[in-house]
């Protein structure tokens, strides 16, 4: 397209202007006089007779802006990056029992020193952490027994990561809220999770739906352990029976 502008000193600009993208808007301007007396501007150079370059205003090219990608890093250390709490709610019996194993030996030492139930302080174990030793809770709660830095220190914890320390202090804790609501395993499990000054408050399991889930889920758990405990016993007391019958049968025949 051409464009002719008329000044009042009678002098002509005359400005070709093509199909213009968004690239050419940022190129560089170009400034001709013209045999004629008049002036061309354009973006594109010139070269014909009758055209005397006079002036190149350089533009400021404007680069185009970076696009903004999210990078997310997997961490190889994982020794010192906490495992977020997971649930163990989709595991087997079986399952459960493996992951108990490698702290059998520490549970049942507490237990003993603190006289707990040992079936309770697995059953805290599993809803607390799945097991998990790294485990932390949003709110910073650490380990196996998911205990806050706070009360770690009061129960003499040096290092909540070590499970050793963690599940002394753990079974210390809930220890001391068996003691303060004379046994109550339901109000004493509230205490755990939600602290004791909410149990005084309400005179029982506060109202709130995390720690009303949590002495359900526990409590479950502790009944399950208990019955299965119970029944392996009964099996094994039965084989131990009809072995003995076994022999006095075999030894009378002879």
């Amino acid at each position: 397209m051409k464009k002719t502008i008329k000044f009042k000193n009678s002098v002509r600009i005359t400005l070709f202007i093509g199909a213009i993208s968004a690239t050419s808007l940022s190129a560089d301007t170009y400034y001709y006089h013209q045999s004629d007396g008049s002036i061309l501007l354009t973006d594109k150079k010139v070269n014909k007779k009758g055209y005397t370059l006079k002036k190149t205003y350089r533009s400021k090219r404007k680069s185009k802006p970076l696009k903004h990608k999210t990078i997310f890093v997997k961490k190889n250390n994982k020794k010192h990056a906490p495992n977020k709490r997971k649930s163990c709610k989709q595991l087997s019996a079986n399952v459960i029992r493996q992951k108990t194993h490698p702290y059998l030996p520490q549970i049942q030492k507490y237990a003993l020193q603190y006289q707990v139930e040992e079936n309770l302080i697995r059953a805290i174990m599993r809803q607390e952490s799945c097991f998990k030793v790294k485990a932390k809770s949003p709110v910073g709660a650490m380990g196996l027994m998911q205990l806050m830095p706070g009360t770690a220190k009061d129960l003499g914890v040096v290092n909540a990561w070590n499970p050793e320390q963690n599940i002394r202090g753990g079974v210390k804790y809930i220890s001391q809220q068996l003691q303060r609501f004379k046994g109550d395993k339901r109000l004493a499990l509230a205490a755990y999770n939600a602290g004791p000054g909410a149990v005084l408050k309400y005179r029982g399991i506060p109202p709130y739906r995390e720690t009303q889930h949590y002495v359900r889920s526990i409590m479950s758990e502790y009944q399950r352990l208990k019955k299965y405990r119970y029944t392996k016993k009964l099996v094994s007391s039965s084989k131990r029976a009809q072995l003995s019958s076994d022999f006095s049968i075999f030894w009378g025949r002879k």
